[in-house]
């Protein structure tokens, strides 16, 4: 079967569930429309047919949805398309890579692309570059943006922040740290540059201790305060968890020595 072109009713039409584009700019949609209404269509729509037995149920959109779309705010009820006889997997697979090789979509979608090239179709980043016209490095890049945090993932999908402060945030080994350099890059308004040497900054600063590490040093301070109040001297606890750990007991002379083993003798009861 080859492929056809036919002019079909606009509502007929539905957005492949594997399109990757989420967004799109109303203000290029107007200007889109505006040249449909005053050449046409140029190029049509790649669509196929989704049918139940002999039955058209609706045409699935695999290439074109600004168009069809763009043909809609034209006020065109009916539209030409090119009806390709593109099986599921061709169909879905074709979505994704034809919408990853266009330039306006935002890093996210083209990650979520690639991610799901790479999920439902086994396919290898090596094979995704080839497809896609990019070195694997770049694709392996994009993938990666799909481990920040949700909330740096829109601002990156939404143009608060770019690719080059995305990947200076996942230089970034926890999640806290990654929340403060991209709150940061939005406050301050930082380039690329000033990103990355925040967050150099940032990898450098010593960790904060947790609510558990905090409860357990208070805990033992209280008894070293008490152990230096009963020996007279400095005691330093090295508590090291399930490990156990040393206690130091410091002594001044040979006398502070002698004073010192007097007192373990009458807290042990030993005299011998």
């Amino acid at each position: 079967m080859e492929e056809t072109i036919c002019e079909v009713d606009w509502d007929l039409i539905r957005v492949s569930p594997f399109q990757p584009r989420r967004h799109f700019a109303e203000k290029e949609l107007k200007e889109l429309a505006a040249s449909i209404e005053a050449v046409g269509l140029i190029h049509p729509p790649v669509v196929r047919k989704i049918e139940s037995g002999n039955k058209l149920l609706y045409y699935e959109l695999i290439a074109g949805e600004r168009r069809w779309r763009a043909a809609k705010l034209a006020g065109w009820e009916k539209i030409k398309v090119i009806v390709s006889p593109y099986s599921d997997d061709d169909a879905a697979r074709a979505t994704l890579i034809e919408n990853v090789q266009r330039v306006d979509l935002n890093p996210v979608e083209t990650a979520e692309a690639y991610k799901r090239l790479v999920d439902v179709f086994r396919m290898k980043q090596e094979a995704i570059a080839k497809q896609v016209g990019k070195k694997r490095s770049t694709v392996a890049n994009y993938l990666r943006l799909l481990s920040l945090p949700h909330d740096i993932q829109s601002s990156l999908s939404c143009g608060e922040i770019t690719t080059g402060h995305a990947k200076a945030i996942l230089s970034l080994d926890s999640d806290e740290l990654q929340q403060v350099l991209h709150d940061l890059i939005k406050r301050k308004n930082l380039t690329v540059r000033e990103a990355e040497r925040e967050s150099q900054k940032l990898t450098k600063r010593p960790k904060s201790k947790s609510l558990a590490e905090k409860k357990r040093d208070i805990h033992i301070d209280e008894l070293e305060e008490k152990l230096q109040h009963h020996f007279g001297t400095k005691v330093s606890i090295d508590h090291r968890g399930k490990r156990g750990g040393t206690v130091a007991i410091q002594y001044y002379n040979l006398d502070d020595l002698d004073r010192l083993l007097e007192l373990f003798f009458v807290t042990t009861g030993d005299k011998s």
